[in-house]
């Protein structure tokens, strides 16, 4: 939207009974603001100025009088008028020179007429001119306020649902309102957290906006969108009938990752989370509410790629006994030895547990993904029975194992530094 810019002598200078005006002095002051025009023919003027008006003078008064002329030249000065525009010829013969001379110090414009000009219809023009930049900028300023009272509802709505406030009925107006009908009641919250944009700018914002509804319409979904500091909360719709959402969100979020535009951005990193899929609109709050969960807790988890509610399993419940145990302790009553180990040797004891029992202590398996040879992992396997025990691989132990190496990957997290940039 063009703002409308106050209207200037410069600007007044173009109209038609100026165009053989002549500025004579204060050329230096022709951006003074005009707000509008007097005919004047008194020689005391001082109380009857507000400011920024453009005097207009046939001269009568003045005849020649040099002293009266500065005398009046400084009280329009000093009530800051915007000009003073003088027809010569008449009643003037001339500007006199310390006039020219103040002017010009005090960049006060002096304009004059060298033929007779109709001031009647000099300020019917200027004064339209300035009713009708008034008006502009009124119904600007009511567009601005129409377009930012909509905004505020349009987010109040918004916000209003994520919290389940609304009635199907009413989500049903909201969606037919915006043109919206989807082909599935399907629906899920995506959560989008930013971290350490250098210099964070409104059209970043703007851009990623853009990026997230196109990737996900193109993914069949419709979006809405509310912001909340560094923060983008996505409600999406699935607008295709089959049920397949999980994955089309994986790739959604995959191209976003991979965009040109995260890329060039070295030092960002997005976080993002999926909540619940929910069957009904109305639950859309419990999408919100588990999305926030996921992505608290993958904040603090160093497996940054599970991005669904549903994919955390033990991870909330590691996430709840970190409130009340200390974990880090936990971890190393189990798997210190070991950690030890590794440190001291710089082995691989550690990784080679977590995949032996990633493949259900098949030794053949646990050899082809750690790419060594049987002879390696039989001798990395004897090493564990030494520091864990020969017993290791009974069922009560390696379940407690395989969740101390769960929470060992929770209490790895990626650290924020105090510039809130992530640190591996």
């Amino acid at each position: 939207m063009k703002e409308q810019l106050p209207l200037m002598v410069s600007d007044i200078l173009s109209r038609k009974h100026f165009e053989q005006a002549i500025v004579i002095a204060g050329v230096e002051g022709l951006k003074r603001i005009v707000k509008w025009v007097h005919v004047v023919e008194v020689t005391n003027i001082r109380n009857l100025l507000n400011g920024d008006e453009l005097i207009l003078s046939t001269g009568a008064l003045l005849k020649d009088d040099e002293a009266l002329f500065v005398s009046i030249l400084h009280q329009l000065i000093e009530t800051n008028a915007a000009g003073l525009c003088i027809e010569m010829g008449t009643y003037l013969s001339e500007i006199p020179a310390q006039a020219i001379m103040i002017a010009n110090q005090h960049k006060f414009p002096i304009i004059i007429f060298k033929k007779e000009v109709p001031f009647v219809e000099i300020t019917q023009d200027i004064h339209t001119m300035i009713i009708n930049n008034q008006y502009r900028k009124i119904n600007d300023l009511r567009k601005l306020f129409m377009e930012e009272k909509k905004r505020v509802e349009e987010y109040e709505w918004l916000q209003g649902w994520l919290e389940g406030e609304h009635t199907l009925d009413s989500i049903n107006e909201y969606l037919l309102e915006h043109g919206v009908k989807p082909k599935s009641t399907e629906s899920v919250v995506v959560l989008a957290k930013l971290f350490s944009f250098k210099e964070k700018s409104n059209q970043d914002v703007t851009y990623l906006k853009l990026l997230f509804r196109s990737v996900f319409e193109q993914n069949g979904f419709v979006l809405f969108s509310v912001e909340k500091r560094n923060a983008m909360i996505f409600i999406l719709l699935n607008n295709r009938p089959n049920k397949n959402c999980k994955e089309r969100i994986k790739n959604a979020i995959q191209s976003i990752e991979d965009s040109e535009f995260l890329r060039k951005k070295s030092t960002a990193k997005i976080f993002m989370a999926a909540g619940k899929f929910v069957e009904t609109l109305t639950d859309i709050h419990k999408s919100c509410q588990t999305a926030k969960e996921t992505l608290r807790i993958q904040q603090e988890m160093s497996k940054k790629e599970i991005y669904f509610y549903e994919d955390l399993h033990l991870y909330r419940l590691i996430s709840e006994m970190k409130k009340h145990i200390d974990l880090q302790e936990l971890v190393k009553e189990y798997l210190q030895p070991v950690i030890q180990h590794d440190q001291k040797y710089n082995s691989k004891l550690l990784e080679t547990l977590k995949v032996y029992l990633e493949c259900n202590g098949c030794k053949q398996d646990t050899a082809n993904k750690l790419f060594i040879v049987r002879q390696t992992l039989y001798h990395r396997l004897d090493k564990l029975d030494n520091l864990l025990g020969k017993d290791f691989m009974e069922h009560e132990k390696r379940v407690a194992l395989e969740f101390m190496l769960l929470v060992k990957d929770y209490i790895t997290p990626y650290f924020l530094d105090s510039k809130n940039q992530i640190m591996e």
